[in-house]
């Protein structure tokens, strides 16, 4: 039978790992750049509708329709539980985004960007400018090219905020990341310092928010976990936060707001005044939680396959 899947001259598909059986297929109507690194494949295209894309090892990291969806919610709550964010530190997020979030906090005095992949980096400075908005050459950030694992064994252990934006939580080499960097990064927080982090999906099967969740909560006396919905990633997406000091619960809407006014630049998804019945677990997903506290059976042990380039078929194929 003929492949009917055209798009233009390419067809980019992203297999899900944490919802065994969706698939995600971009069309791509433009290559805005290719290469390989030494760590995996680096792509950046247009996508009809929705504009510049990531993708690495034809895994969608971002789109431009809705990558502040994601940023914002990743990043602004921390800073804004935080009443006095000076330091902060990146794992990850090569591609500056979550650095241009950070740096709309006036009282940011340094933000410290560690990216194991100096390509990805290059290559979102140059052709994702509009995205990142000249994160990489402010004064306040500065950004270092090495293994998180690495930077936090002789991390000076006083930030106020870390922001974890590593690899997905997939199977056990995942989630033993995540326990790595996390036993790390609790030494490296100043008191009353914050952890923020994403999760993955929510949904079910495999609830892999939730998982991550369970985990932080065998590091930290405070661990909270709030949803938004990500189109590219066609699902509900997770976002954790982490403290000893700072119980998430009892900070008052109005102290948030407050902050958040003092952003620059508008809020264009985080809704401040849902905080904290954000925090707050539907029944079932409580449900799954518990048992997840109650048995410690955090790691997923058979995550779907990878990702590929589908490309399209040829004239009478």
């Amino acid at each position: 039978m003929p492949n009917r899947l055209r798009f233009g001259n390419w067809i980019a598909a992203s297999w899900d790992k944490s919802e065994p059986g969706l698939h995600l297929l971009y069309g791509i109507t433009e290559w805005v750049h290719r290469r390989q690194s030494p760590f995996q494949e680096i792509v950046v295209a247009r996508v009809e509708g929705l504009g510049l894309g990531l993708f690495l090892d034809a895994v969608v990291q971002l789109l431009e329709a809705d990558e502040f969806v994601y940023h914002e919610h990743l990043v602004l709550p921390a800073l804004l539980y935080h009443p006095n964010p000076r330091r902060v530190l990146i794992l990850g997020g090569g591609d500056g985004l979550a650095l241009r979030e950070v740096l709309r906090d006036p009282r940011v005095e340094a933000v410290v960007m560690v990216e194991l992949d100096g390509q990805v980096v290059e290559v979102c400075r140059e052709h994702l400018a509009s995205l990142h908005r000249g994160s990489f050459d402010d004064p306040r950030a500065q950004i270092v090219i090495d293994d998180a694992r690495n930077y936090l064994a002789e991390a000076p252990q006083d930030f106020d905020v870390i922001v974890v934006d590593l690899v997905d939580p997939y199977g056990a080499e995942g989630m033993a990341l995540y326990e790595e960097v996390m036993s790390h990064v609790r030494h490296a927080l100043a008191p009353g310092g914050i952890v923020a982090t994403h999760g993955e999906g929510v949904d079910p099967p495999n609830h892999l928010a939730l998982r991550v969740c369970a985990l932080l909560e065998n590091h930290f006396a405070h661990v909270v976990l709030h949803r938004q919905c990500i189109s590219t990633f066609s699902g509900e997406w997770g976002f954790i936060m982490a403290s000893d000091a700072v119980d998430f619960w009892q900070t008052p809407t109005e102290t948030l707001m407050t902050r958040a006014a003092a952003l620059r630049g508008d809020l264009r998804a985080l809704i401040v005044e849902r905080f904290p019945v954000a925090f707050r677990l539907q029944p079932f997903l409580a449900d799954v939680i518990d048992e997840l506290r109650r048995t410690q059976d955090i790691v997923l042990t058979e995550p779907a396959g990878g990702a590929e380039w589908l490309y399209p078929a040829q004239e009478g194929e």
